[in-house]
Parts: structure tokens; sequence; C-alpha cells
């Protein structure tokens, strides 16, 4: 398999350079930037010119969800190549994708793949590292589209535990969340059990406290600040993420309900309301 240039891609599929380009920074066409050029595996030209993928960026119902959205801006995310991460999603949400679908489906997706990776060997730490940072200042650019006009149906605090450093997780729930008309205190990570509560405690109106868990060495201050979530206030407690592994793993902690994933909580959020 050899490596072209992306000069040598535009002769190939008979269209100017600046296209190809165009094509590698919004995902579309797998490259490596080796110094100051970028090159493409003969293989990758040739699976794009057979997928016929060259892109409009009108909405395409029938082909919006199942382009690999997610394995493009996986791609952009390992070069480092930010201004190309967000023209991925730009041209994702120009497919006629809403920004739920985004955070859901590609941007969660990517960087789990990411982190799997780094933990097999095949990423390093900074990789990995780079790539959480491009996507959290792209959640700053993108969670103004999450503002909801109208009456809020109440407030949720969420953050994770002390030990928990990933605030990524939580800060994309937060978005979607605020998405469906609730106000959202997002606390972050790696938040000690009684300021936690103490939050809660002096926040108006709230109706749900949402805890966040990634990883076990978390669970043991996750079942302290449930327990003193508890103490000061009597609103229902969800845990989630990839450590809580159900009902009856959330139970152990002392929440009242388990997440499994955002569209569940926010459901679930929903149905709160209603009763309310």
């Amino acid at each position: 398999m050899v490596d072209i240039s992306l000069h040598d891609v535009a002769e190939e599929l008979g269209v100017h350079y600046m296209t190809v380009y165009r094509y590698v920074r919004q995902g579309l066409l797998p490259a490596t930037k080796r110094g100051r050029t970028w090159y493409v595996s003969s293989q990758d030209v040739e699976d794009f010119r057979s997928s016929k993928v060259a892109i409009v960026d009108e909405p395409n119902p029938a082909g919006r969800r199942s382009a690999p959205w997610a394995k493009r801006l996986e791609a952009r995310l390992v070069e480092g190549d930010e201004r190309g991460a967000l023209e991925v999603l730009e041209s994702a949400l120009r497919a006629g994708n809403d920004v739920s679908f985004v955070y859901l489906d590609v941007m969660a997706p990517a960087l789990a793949s990411i982190g799997e990776r780094w933990a097999a060997g095949e990423l390093g730490i900074h990789v990995e590292h780079r790539a959480s940072g491009i996507v959290l200042r792209m959640i700053g650019l993108l969670g103004s589209r999450f503002k909801h006009r109208g009456v809020s149906k109440g407030a949720v605090v969420m953050g994770a535990p002390a030990g928990e450093e990933h605030a990524l997780v939580i800060s994309m729930v937060a978005d979607l969340v605020r998405h469906e008309g609730w106000e959202v205190h997002d606390l972050g990570a790696n938040m000690p059990a009684d300021a936690f509560a103490h939050a809660v405690e002096v926040s108006n109106d709230v109706v749900a406290v949402c805890v966040g868990v990634t990883v076990p060495q978390a669970l043991s201050s996750a079942r302290s600040t449930i327990a003193a979530i508890k103490r000061v206030s009597n609103v229902p407690v969800y845990a989630g993420g990839a450590a809580v592994g159900g009902d009856d793993a959330a139970r152990k902690l002392g929440a009242d309900h388990w997440t499994g994933d955002a569209r569940q909580l926010v459901g679930s959020l929903n149905q709160l309301a209603r009763r309310n």
C-alpha cells in the first residue's frame, strides 16, 4: 500500500487540489500529515472512489446517519487537526443531523474509540489528552445551540465525584439536558462530597441530581457523595457512567435511579417533570 500526496490524489480523482483538501478536512478522506504535507494511502483513495462519497453539503435524509461520521472525527482527532475535526461536525450538521446526534453518535464514539486505542497501547497518552482538549473546545462552540427558550422545567445538579477526572462526559450530558428545557448546574469533575452536597443544598428549584462515574476507582467516593447529598436533600439522585453497570450497582451506591446513557437520563427527567 503506497501513500500519495494530495496533489496526486487530485489528479487521480480528476478534481482540484483544494477539493481533495476539503475532503480531508471534513474527515471524508483519511490522511496523515508528515511535516507540512498530507498523504493518503492508495487503498483509501480507491475506497473513496468506489464508495462515491464525494460529498454535497445539502441534507441527505437517506444517508445522513449512516455516514461514518464518528470514524471521520476520530481520524482528525488522532491527527490533532482541530479545524478539520470541527469541519467534520459541521458537515454532519449540514447533512441534516441534529446537535444531539453529533454529541451522542459522533463525538462520544470517537472519544471512546480513542480511549480504547490508548488503553491497548496503540496511541500515546498525549494523543488521548489532545483529543479530549479539542472536543472540550468544540463543546464550548456548539453548546450555545442547546439553549432552550421558554419556562424552565427546574434545576438539575450534575457532576463527578472526587477521583473522577473525566469532565467531558458531564459537559456533553449537561448540554443535552439543557436542550430539553432544564437549568443545569454543571459542577464538573473531581468534586469533593461535601462541596457537591453543598451545591445541591444552596441551589434553587433542584429537581434531581446526577452523579457520573467512569472509572471503578471513583465508586467509593461516589457512594460518599451520594450519602452526603441525601443528608441535605430528598430529591432523586441518578448514578450513571461506564463504572455503574446497572440498577443494582446504582442502588448499592445509594442512588435512586441508574441511567445508562444521556438519552435515558433525558427521558427519565422528562417523566419526572410530568409527574411534578
